[in-house]
């Protein structure tokens, strides 16, 4: 009898943990499209509200670079150890951002509000997710920041671009969706956490050996046991290999649509947002249908897409571009998911949200400077220059990432 119980008990924890671990995902996933739902409407406002490409660019930065500020305060304070708080806080901030840009189709200043909102909601969220799958999935909630992060995105390009084209007020209905989602799903993520409460209550109190803020992943410490090298090689590595992966989506995101738009000068949201849309539905798949690829190969694969791109881009061929995309896509959902795991491995809840938090601030910040850069260098020299620096940059961080991690990857 006392075994049957205690196996109805466990059962019921799974059930819990899992509900719960599901519904923290899924709300962050829909935090990610809130932030995607602008790319394809950047066009729009740029022709409406007569903005020049350095503008839309920096309406696409200024995301990040709130992100980035928000993501160092999770990563050096003690947030993570409220998740179950943060989380539903987060999803009302994105619900503000949404009101921000319904006001912003007039006035361009409500377009910046509405990306500031976001990235605080994105960086918020991202930190609590993640402390949240891992106390309620384990090591399988290991890089649940990565997968969210990749299909949230996926998802807001493709259902931003489909209402965009099919239904009117492409500057509102959008954001009018995604409001009820948000508010639909703070509900469920509320009740979810509150049934989860003991589970969640135990699991944060338990911490990494040795834990500091400036957490060393087991995995990186036995890199420095086994004679491969100095431990921050195989650290720095990992943090390269997010790097790499995820300024791909600045340059794919930010630039690639407004100079496919120019180019061939076509009405077509779905068209514009071609681009965006192979690589991250690749990049999606790539962590599970390529999960044996070396994480050298990776990064060599990420420079030569960018060459790649610069010769689309020269040729003014959008195959070309494609074919790019879907090449880099295969590099960037591999690259960002496996640098998360690297430097995170072995980590307690508390610990890895607070270092997915650091990763994702690394590799935002450098991903908003580049497409900054980017941008400004196409508004000053054009698209071709824009592109030859942009692979510069790629190929020079390929290579130094393949350094620093030969012979030393886990």
């Amino acid at each position: 009898m006392t075994d049957t119980l205690d196996r109805l008990s466990g059962q019921r924890e799974r059930v819990i943990r899992a509900r719960c671990g599901r519904a923290a995902t899924t709300g962050f996933a829909l935090l990610v499209v809130g932030s995607n739902i602008p790319a394809p409407i950047l066009p729009i406002y740029r022709d409406e509200l007569q903005l020049s490409t350095f503008t839309v660019t920096a309406l696409f930065a200024v995301y990040l670079f709130a992100l980035v500020g928000t993501f160092t305060t999770v990563a050096t304070s003690s947030l993570t150890r409220w998740a179950p708080r943060v989380l539903p806080v987060s999803l009302g901030v994105g619900m503000l951002g949404d009101l921000a840009f319904l006001a912003g189709h007039a006035q361009v200043v409500w377009l910046f509000v509405g990306r500031v909102l976001t990235g605080i909601a994105v960086g918020l969220g991202t930190g609590a997710a993640a402390t949240i799958a891992v106390a309620t999935r384990g090591d399988r909630g290991r890089a649940i920041a990565a997968t969210a992060t990749l299909a949230g995105s996926f998802l807001g390009l493709v259902g931003a671009s489909a209402v965009v084209q099919l239904l009117p007020g492409p500057t509102i209905t959008i954001y009018v969706i995604h409001l009820c989602l948000l508010a639909t799903t703070m509900g469920i993520v509320v009740l979810a956490l509150g049934s989860a409460r003991a589970v969640l209550h135990a699991e944060l109190r338990r911490t990494t050996t040795d834990s500091t803020v400036d957490v060393v992943a087991p995995a990186i410490r036995e890199s420095g046991r086994s004679g491969r090298g100095p431990a921050w090689r195989l650290r720095w590595a990992g943090y390269g290999l997010g790097i790499a992966g995820w300024a791909i989506g600045g340059i794919v995101v930010g630039v690639l649509p407004t100079l496919v738009a120019d180019e061939w000068d076509s009405p077509s949201v779905m068209m514009t947002m071609l681009a965006p849309i192979v690589v991250l539905g690749v990049a999606c798949l790539s962590p599970y249908v390529f999960r044996t690829m070396h994480p050298g190969l990776a990064v060599a694969v990420i420079g030569s897409a960018a060459v790649l791109c610069v010769v689309g881009v020269w040729l003014a061929n959008l195959p070309t571009i494609l074919a790019c995309c879907a090449i880099w896509g295969v590099g960037q959902g591999f690259a960002y998911a496996t640098g998360l795991r690297i430097v995170t491995a072995g980590l307690s809840p508390v610990d890895q949200g607070r270092v997915a938090s650091r990763y994702a601030s690394i590799c935002y910040g450098f991903t908003g400077l580049l497409s900054l850069c980017t941008g400004a260098a196409a508004t000053a020299w054009g698209p071709l220059p824009s592109m030859f620096l942009m692979a510069g940059v790629f190929v020079t961080l390929s290579v130094s990432v393949s350094v620093l991690g030969h012979r030393r990857w886990p």
